[in-house]
């Protein structure tokens, strides 16, 4: 069984033929967007686009060159066999989103606009307990230095309000995606530049993107089980990546005044402080009888299962904190550990059992905007992706979509 969910070809995955797509995507054997002037998941792979090298050459410039580092170099190693090219969650592109990212440093009227929606409504949507100015006097602040923080902050503003005014949601998705398009561009180049002086613009930024990037691998991988664990798969190295950048500054951010409106601080003392619970028992007790002795992937996998119950003893700790049921959840991607992942991505049928769980923890947060999109039908193709082995162990998952 479990050679025959890992031997599963990333890049040969079904999907509807694309006519025009570009030559690099058929190549490959994936869905291409046909976005122009070049598609999104050549942008996120750092691939050369043949959409982008004719535009060049009816330009009379040539053969289109290699673009600078963008998305699909934030946490990524080439030594991991989970650094996949990051997928089109990245971007939240739609049909009608086909522009590239918006001028550097230019501001228009719809992103003073967004200012304003970020400053009344960002407790909302980022799930913060009290006043959001010092989050952002930190991005307007820094906009000189770290640009990169507001454009992301602006993103997620506009993702949000693309939820709320539907008769405008195309308009604000698309400035959504330009504004995360732009704002990744100018981190990348500015990563290697973080110092006492400037790590909190940083971890910040990674707070953004985590919240962005989690909502679109969401909403646009539901009807694609394969799909959805390498968008997933994706979001996880970007969002660790990212947030690995500050490592060295952990314990100043944990004393610092932003860190309790960001739930860190409850988090990271909530880690050790509840005994655990029972909801993760039965799977926890197939992984022990399913290999003697465990490999490295499956000993991974019962690691990322204990902080699935972790998340779950916090959010029970005070079931009406959806604040923290919120932080404890988006947590859980950032304290597994690189090898689950990679047993993620090979579609191990261990590591995919931890994530069902996960995704119940999800699909019971769904009251917040960004989990939504998290239903049953996704846990449910999810289980009949791992097979009839293991259902039994995921009778919890599956009880708690079931009965909500």
């Amino acid at each position: 069984m479990t050679s025959s969910l890992s031997g599963e070809s990333e890049n040969r995955r079904t999907h509807k033929k694309s006519r025009t797509g570009c030559i690099t995507c058929k190549k490959r054997h994936v869905k291409c967007d046909e976005a122009r002037p070049r598609c999104a998941k050549c942008t996120l792979g750092d691939r050369t686009c043949s959409y982008a090298a004719a535009s060049t050459r009816r330009l009379g410039h040539g053969p289109a060159a290699k673009s600078n580092p963008d998305v699909a170099d934030i946490g990524s190693s080439s030594n991991s066999p989970a650094a996949t090219p990051a997928s089109t969650a990245l971007l939240g592109t739609v049909a009608d989103a086909r522009l590239p990212e918006a001028p550097r440093g230019c501001f228009n009227a719809v992103h003073l606009a967004l200012i304003y929606y970020a400053h009344v409504n960002m407790g909302k949507y980022m799930a913060i307990g009290g006043d959001v100015s010092p989050l952002m006097e930190s991005a307007l602040d820094s906009a000189l230095t770290a640009p990169y923080l507001l454009d992301q902050l602006l993103a997620v503003a506009a993702l949000h309000r693309s939820t709320a005014e539907q008769a405008r949601r195309s308009l604000f998705i698309t400035q959504a995606t330009e504004l995360q398009t732009r704002a990744l561009g100018q981190f990348n180049q500015a990563r290697e530049n973080i110092s006492d002086a400037n790590f909190m613009p940083y971890f910040l930024f990674a707070s953004f993107l985590g919240i962005h990037v989690m909502r679109t691998t969401l909403t646009d991988n539901q009807h694609d089980v394969s799909q959805f664990i390498s968008a997933f798969v994706d979001y996880t190295r970007v969002h660790r990546g990212v947030r690995t950048v500050t490592l060295n500054y952990w314990d100043r951010i944990l004393r610092s005044d932003l860190a309790p409106l960001l739930g860190i601080a409850a988090v990271s003392q909530a880690i050790d402080q509840h005994e655990a619970g029972t909801e993760t028992v039965d799977l926890r007790a197939q992984l022990r009888t399913t290999a003697d002795p465990p490999s490295p992937p499956l000993i991974a996998s019962m690691e990322a299962l204990e902080r699935v119950q972790w998340v779950l003893d916090i959010t029970k700790h005070d079931t009406s904190d959806l604040n923290l049921r919120v932080h404890a959840a988006m947590a859980w991607p950032l304290v597994v550990s690189d090898e689950y992942i990679d047993a993620l991505y090979q579609r191990r049928p261990e590591a995919l059992a931890v994530l069902v769980y996960y995704l119940a923890v999800l699909y019971s947060a769904r009251d917040f905007w960004v989990f939504e999109a998290c239903g049953k039908p996704l846990v449910e193709s999810l289980v009949n992706q791992i097979g009839p082995f293991w259902k039994r162990a995921l009778s919890w998952p599956l009880w708690m979509t079931n009965s909500s």
